[in-house]
């Protein structure tokens, strides 16, 4: 079974080159631009993984987060921004997410992505 990702970025090359990446590992992407596509929209979607920018034009990405959270507990997250702040470090470590800084490489991301599929498949 391939492993469904949800990649909210708002930065539509980052998100076009990231959802290309990702299929090419062999995973199934669902974008999102905004984080109101994910909130309003995708109610009773559910995911494999989720891959957040922190940073959204509509709402932040800590709320998305808790918004896939509350719909999916166990969902492992990961956190991508430009500007790791301490309020940023605290969200992670509360909700034991991680932080992926940008820029970052695609090959890094897979692997981080395969790393939390496989911890949550033995969880």
């Amino acid at each position: 079974m391939t492993a469904r990702i949800l990649l909210v970025e708002d930065e539509l090359l980052v998100a076009l080159s990231l959802r290309e990446a990702l299929s090419e590992a062999g995973f199934d992407v669902d974008c999102a631009y905004l984080g109101s596509t994910v909130i309003d929209d995708r109610v009773g979607v559910e995911w494999d993984a989720a891959l957040v920018d922190m940073a959204l034009p509509d709402s932040s990405g800590a709320t998305v987060v808790q918004h896939l959270l509350h719909q999916q507990p166990q969902l492992p997250v990961i956190l991508t921004t430009g500007l790791e702040t301490p309020e940023t470090r605290r969200f992670a470590s509360d909700h034991e997410l991680t932080i992926l800084a940008k820029p970052f490489d695609d090959a890094t991301l897979v692997e981080l992505l395969r790393s939390l599929l496989i911890a949550e498949a033995h969880a």
